[in-house]
């Protein structure tokens, strides 16, 4: 039986390829053309359809300060924060591909770390540090899972706003808010 495979690693708005029939080889009579989807290419990301929603995922909004050493590192520390976001077109599947830009504000009197952002498993070193009353922004894209997250550390009681911004516009919290942390002392 012949098969026959098509793939398309195209970023079009809605996802679709038009494939031209003149290109494809007649198939003799009583051979039934069979379609094997192929995965999408690592490199290049493939949306599911046009982004309708860009949300930060729940986020713990305070936490306890780091006892880390490193704080710039990543350790499981309970300082830790996480902050997941993700894209996701009108029916809720993940959208890849998406650009976000984080804007971190350290609104408090003590450093804020920014350790690393994560995408598809992998994390990326960032290792930043955030002085009080400092703003710092940082350009992300979300991966074959829709999802970007960015990973925050404090050693001292501190507090920080974030503002994330899409094609979509502002991203807001599941709570429809804006989202801020506060790291507190023991």
């Amino acid at each position: 039986m012949r098969h026959l495979m098509l793939t398309a690693a195209l970023m079009l708005p809605t996802a679709t390829a038009q494939i031209s029939v003149a290109s494809i080889p007649a198939l003799p009579p009583g051979v039934v053309a069979q379609t094997t989807p192929a995965a999408p290419a690592a490199a290049i990301p493939v949306q599911a359809g046009p982004v309708a929603r860009v949300e930060i995922q729940d986020v713990e909004i305070t936490s306890p300060v780091s006892a880390g050493a490193t704080p710039t590192v990543a350790s499981d520390d309970v300082g830790e924060v996480m902050i997941p976001v993700l894209a996701t077109d009108k029916d809720g599947n993940p959208v890849a591909g998406v650009a976000v830009t984080w804007e971190v504000k350290n609104t408090g009197k003590a450093p804020v770390y920014v350790i690393s952002s994560m995408v598809d498993g992998t994390a990326t070193a960032i290792a930043a540090t955030i002085a009080p009353d400092e703003t710092v922004k940082y350009e992300t894209m979300t991966g074959m899972d829709g999802t970007v997250t960015l990973l925050l550390n404090a050693t001292a009681s501190t507090a920080a706003a974030l503002k994330l911004t899409a094609s979509t516009g502002e991203v807001k919290n599941l709570r429809d808010a804006a989202q801020t942390i506060d790291w507190i002392g023991q």
